[in-house]
């Protein structure tokens, strides 16, 4: 699964990440991905995967939610907007 567009010094991706992952390393307009540290979190409560992202320089920052963990991922990209767009279907189900 790795390789390619993907880089960083981790390589362990969350379960919520991993449709985010595949969609962006699809993309044209995405030229980098580095996967970031997972923090685990302490929650009784399920509920639905969810992202939020942010502007950074260069591209997208996604804070990536699962159950029990919480993943950081830069996205590199030329078209950051429409990037966005294009990455929140995965979570819009």
């Amino acid at each position: 699964m790795f390789g390619g567009k993907i880089g960083g010094k981790h390589t362990t991706l969350i379960d919520a990440a991993i449709p985010l992952v595949d969609q962006a390393r699809k993309l044209s307009t995405v030229r980098k991905i580095t996967l970031n540290i997972i923090r685990y979190v302490n929650s009784k409560q399920g509920g639905p995967n969810r992202v939020k992202f942010r502007k950074i320089n260069g591209g997208l920052q996604a804070k990536v939610r699962g159950n029990a963990s919480i993943q950081v991922i830069s996205i590199y990209c030329s078209e950051p907007q429409l990037t966005q767009k294009q990455l929140e279907r995965c979570f819009s189900s």
